[in-house]
């Protein structure tokens, strides 16, 4: 199906044939609707709340349901939410979508599960701009992305049992500077390997390769039973398998503060299988079996 879809319906279910039978692809020209005019391009599925001139979320659109569907080459996303509550995407494969596979921004309770997003040139997977995002990432497989799931100024989201190889960086949670931060994260039970991709510097960011879990100013977060190995690459921010940084030097954001890194299992990771700049306090380093630390007593 050559097009592209705004829902602003609460209750909806698209529902697709499943293993690559009902496929999105751009259609010759973009809708003229507010999705469209929102990211500068088309995207697959698009769910839009009710909001302002000024991108202020008035109500949101509630328990809608995306599924099934493979969502392919859109210039912008595949599956874009903006203003809901409720919003469960499963089952759907998000490829080489100009910017994100499936994103929500601005968002509660929502549960991306089950999908599969690759090649896609910012994050197959990402939750923004959410401090009550109370968010469930479970049993994706993300590759071959910029970011393979990335939290950004958001809280409240559980990060468990995926699958995150060959992206420029694994799983990003970042705290960009404005109010609220980002924190109370749970990064669990993932496999985290060979995310060695080159992603050049842009407008967004620095140039970003061989990071496996990176932890840039996040507050309150635990990182445990996760196994993270080969991301290797080395050389620039966020290089190394388990990484707690401070973003204040980089946006002005939160130092690191409460933190937990357990139970890992972190090896061949460069510049070291845990990475920590010592800023902050009250972050903890238990029972991790790795080889290398940046401090030298992290691994016990």
């Amino acid at each position: 199906y050559h097009e592209s879809l705004q829902i602003t319906t609460d209750g909806l279910t698209l529902r697709g044939a499943g293993e690559g039978r009902t496929v999105l692809e751009p259609p010759a020209a973009p809708p003229s609707n507010l999705c469209t005019m929102a990211n500068g391009a088309a995207s697959g599925v698009c769910v839009l709340g009710a909001i302002d001139a000024t991108g202020t979320v008035l109500k949101d659109v509630s328990n809608d349901h995306i599924t099934g569907l493979t969502i392919s080459s859109f210039p912008a996303n595949g599956v874009f939410g903006y203003g809901t509550s409720g919003l469960q995407v499963s089952e759907v494969t998000a490829l080489n979508d100009g910017s994100y596979g499936i994103a929500r921004f601005q968002s509660t309770e929502s549960t991306l599960r089950d999908n599969f997003v690759s090649g896609n040139g910012e994050a197959g997977l990402y939750i923004g701009d959410s401090p009550d995002a109370d968010t469930v990432v479970t049993g994706n497989r993300s590759q071959g992305n910029g970011y393979g799931i990335f939290v950004r100024h958001s809280d409240e989201v559980t990060v468990s049992s995926n699958q995150v190889s060959g992206n420029c960086l694994g799983i990003f949670v970042l705290d960009d500077g404005q109010p609220g931060g980002a924190g109370n994260v749970a990064v669990t039970g993932n496999n985290v390997h060979g995310n060695n991709l080159f992603c050049p510097a842009s407008t967004e960011g620095p140039a970003l390769t061989g990071g496996g879990i990176a932890l840039v100013g996040a507050t309150h977060t635990l990182v445990a039973g996760n196994h993270v190995s080969g991301n290797n690459a080395g050389g620039t921010p966020g290089s190394g398998g388990i990484v707690l940084v401070s973003a204040a030097p980089l946006d002005g954001g939160s130092d690191i503060i409460g933190d937990t890194v357990r139970g890992n299992t972190a090896t061949g990771n460069a510049p070291a299988d845990i990475v920590y700049d010592g800023s902050g306090h009250g972050n903890r380093f238990t029972d991790n079996q790795c080889t290398t630390s940046l401090p030298g007593h992290l691994c016990q």
